[in-house]
């Protein structure tokens, strides 16, 4: 018995699961706090190997539990150039060129930082030619970091001097300027 219904357009009667899994849209986690912790920027030149790509990258995300949110079609940006076919003195006859650059983005969420890295690194590994990876990434520290931090640069500022080191260095220095000014 085989069941037959339509995806895209197409019958998937006739196919086997593994082709009718790669047709479909991928599957996605549910965020849990809707923290980000990495927006990633695609870019091409070709819209097609691009949307495979963002594609493959959500596959990805959700074969490591990772909440991705997108694809975000972004503004396409166009170059456009006029360009003299001749070079001598046909300045009435010119060609005209057009680049799009089409940018997609993917934001994870609430995933643990290795994880992420790992997600980058594989998908850096096995990026086609052409298509450009920009990954922003945000760290999070624990509650009161802060602190800490603040403890760490007044030991540095003051060093390891106590007040009566502090004085004696003052007052030598003021005796070395005023033997230097004499």
């Amino acid at each position: 018995m085989s069941t037959s219904r339509r995806v895209n357009g197409l019958s998937t009667g006739d196919l086997e699961e593994t082709d009718q899994v790669s047709m479909e849209p991928p599957k996605r986690h549910a965020p849990t706090h809707n923290v980000p912790v990495c927006n990633l920027h695609f870019r091409s030149y070709l819209p097609s190997q691009l949307d495979f790509f963002v594609d493959f990258a959500q596959r990805a995300a959700y074969a490591l539990h990772m909440p991705c949110s997108g694809p975000v079609y972004l503004p396409t940006q166009r170059s456009q150039w006029t360009v003299i076919k001749s070079p001598f003195i046909h300045k009435k006859s010119q060609e005209n060129f057009e680049r799009k650059t089409h940018k997609r983005l993917l934001q994870i969420k609430d995933a643990h930082p290795e994880t992420v890295q790992r997600w980058l690194h594989y998908l850096r590994m096995n990026a086609p030619a052409g298509i450009g990876l920009k990954a922003t990434l945000w760290e999070y520290e624990a509650m009161g970091v802060g602190q800490h931090v603040d403890a760490v640069k007044m030991t540095k500022r003051s060093g390891s001097f106590t007040p009566e080191e502090v004085k004696q260095e003052a007052d030598r220095l003021i005796k070395h300027m005023d033997a230097e000014s004499t």
